[in-house]
């Protein structure tokens, strides 16, 4: 295995995340995805051995640091401070026999105002800080990257990995792999007829070059090989070709016509 490959060899492993360990999230009126703790402490142990064993972190620092001021609502004067809870998190772990260590922050709102204007004070922040900053560690060494790479955000991404935690999870998986496979044919069936009804050249060459971006992904959903993707860009490019070729002769017959008719007008 080539250096780069090795390097990355753990990376690989544990950068896609089924849709399963997952969920959207409302955080100060911003819309995220959240991952879920269980599935990445389970990935670790399963890969490096129980926790304390074979993986496990130590708290460096621990804090409660100041944030926006409290003021009463009345006469204005301070009354006291948000607080957010924040820990310094060393994980450590083996890999190929050798033991390795990364540092993160994780962060909780401790006491805080609400939306609704309600002030609240968060009795497990510290526990919720710890998990934080187990996550960001593990995403340093590739668990979950899709996630913290905003890749979720891509529609179109977040339907591929959809379909592979579907596949994943499948009683039958030859059967539920024939059904991505025939929804593929569909697909592709009905993309390549579709050009007939689309009236400017410009315009097929515009959605050809759409579907040929779409198609690695589709393909992927239904695990073709790079031979039948190839053969499926292939039957794209000519349904396009052959959608053109009709314009073009219905646009010269036409022509024909029209010259025709003005010749019999002025006979």
């Amino acid at each position: 295995m080539a250096p780069q490959e090795e390097n990355l060899s753990l990376w690989r492993q544990v950068e896609k995340t089924p849709t399963t360990a997952i969920k959207p999230a409302d955080v100060d009126g911003q819309k995220i995805m959240t991952l879920d703790q269980i599935y990445v402490i389970q990935l670790a142990t399963e890969l490096f051995g129980p926790m304390g064993i074979g993986w496990g972190y130590r708290i460096e620092d621990e804090r409660y640091d100041q944030g926006a001021p409290i003021l009463d609502a009345k006469t204005g004067e301070l009354i006291t401070h948000e607080q957010t809870h924040t820990v310094r998190l060393v994980l450590w772990y083996r890999w190929h026999g050798e033991k390795g260590e990364v540092t993160q922050f994780g962060h909780t709102r401790a006491v805080y105002r609400t939306n609704n204007g309600r002030w609240k004070t968060d009795g497990e922040a510290p526990k919720k800080s710890v998990t934080d900053a187990i996550k960001k560690c593990l995403s340093l060494l590739g668990f979950a990257a899709d996630v913290y790479g905003g890749k979720f955000d891509n529609h179109g991404y977040l339907q591929e990995r959809q379909a592979e935690t579907e596949l994943e999870q499948a009683e039958d998986y030859d059967a539920a792999l024939q059904e991505k496979r025939d929804e593929f044919k569909t697909w592709l069936e009905k993309q390549c007829a579709g050009f007939d009804m689309i009236p400017h050249p410009a315009s097929i060459q515009k959605v050809l070059t759409i579907q040929l971006e779409q198609l690695p992904r589709r393909a992927s959903i239904a695990r073709l090989d790079e031979k039948a993707q190839q053969v499926a860009g292939e039957k794209l490019k000519a349904s396009a070709e052959e959608a053109i070729d009709k314009l073009r002769q219905a646009r010269a017959a036409e022509k024909t016509a029209n010259k025709t008719s003005q010749e019999s007008a002025h006979g």
